[in-house]
């Protein structure tokens, strides 16, 4: 890996914190656990910081970039974290509300409904 991207990746890192001595030593132990996760693969270590600085510059996620500052979320475990792991509540809500619309929708159903038995013949099944 090129010292280069190393330094720009901290910097891109470092401007997504904010400025600030503690933002700085803060974006180069994320930097380092990234590196650590990804030094066999370019691209993957590329693809990782883009992610990371993205979702910390996210104003629709401000709690993600409190809890990285404050010490909440670890820089090692901040590194691991994937895209849906670092969205907000908000995020993942209506990411799973896709899911299921697609999952109905591939399945021509419109909402599952609860199975409605004949009391006076449980086995029988009316839909």
């Amino acid at each position: 890996m090129n010292d280069t991207i190393r330094q720009k990746s901290r910097t891109l890192l470092q401007q997504a914190l904010g400025d600030g001595s503690q933002e700085a030593h803060l974006a180069d132990n994320i930097e380092q656990a990234i590196y650590t996760l990804h030094e066999d693969n370019d691209t993957d270590y590329k693809d990782a910081i883009r992610s990371h600085v993205l979702n910390l510059k996210d104003s629709t996620n401000p709690m993600l970039k409190e809890n990285v500052l404050s010490g909440v979320i670890d820089p090692k475990d901040f590194a691991e974290m994937d895209a849906s792991r670092m969205a907000s509540m908000d995020r993942r809500q209506s990411d799973d509300v896709m899911r299921r619309n697609s999952i109905y929708g591939s399945m021509n159903m419109e909402q599952p409904q609860p199975m409605k038995r004949d009391l006076d013949d449980p086995d029988a099944y009316n839909p």
